[in-house]
């Protein structure tokens, strides 16, 4: 089942009908904003075959300039998205709802810059390598067990764990 209340943290294994409902909202996505949007890539857990994942699909939208923000904020909300503040520079993220459910967050940030590059590094790192994906989903499980209701905790205490993914990959 696709979806999770603001705020809590529950995992589920990974589940191949992800990358379908990804598809298809890369379509809808891509139809609607073709002209404002470079890129658009499946992202999160949710994109890592074998990885515990909250169902929550996550998309990263890369922009050529944040000139067109203002025009893509207005066709992501007719897309039924809504916009979540949050305090990063260089990133606007949007969510959508289903019975007071999260079903997707979209990542906005410019194409090919940093934000950009470290989360597809991130992706594909664990994609290709299987003892870090073990390790993730050791950390994600204890984390979650210990935030089940505090999803920035929960975040916050992956960042180490992201930032040395992160320096693995870069040395590759």
């Amino acid at each position: 089942m696709l979806g999770l209340e603001r705020g809590l943290v529950k995992l589920e294994p990974y589940n191949a009908k992800w990358g379908k409902l990804f598809d298809k909202e890369r379509q809808s996505l891509s139809s609607q904003l073709k002209d404002l949007i470079v890129e658009i890539q499946h992202v999160g857990s949710t994109s890592i075959e074998g990885l515990f994942a909250k169902p929550i699909i996550d998309i990263a939208i890369g922009v050529s300039s944040f000139d067109v923000i203002t025009e893509l904020k207005e066709k992501i909300k007719e897309l039924g998205y809504l916009e979540i503040p949050i305090s990063m520079d260089g990133k606007h993220v949007f969510a959508r709802y289903k019975e007071k459910k999260i079903t997707h967050f979209l990542h906005v940030m410019m194409y090919n810059h940093n934000l950009w590059v470290d989360q597809i590094s991130f992706r594909d790192y664990l994609r290709s390598t299987p003892d870090a994906k073990i390790e993730y989903i050791k950390l994600k499980e204890e984390l979650a067990n210990k935030y089940p209701n505090d999803v920035i905790s929960y975040t916050n205490e992956k960042k180490k764990f992201v930032d040395d993914i992160l320096k693995r990959a870069k040395k590759l």
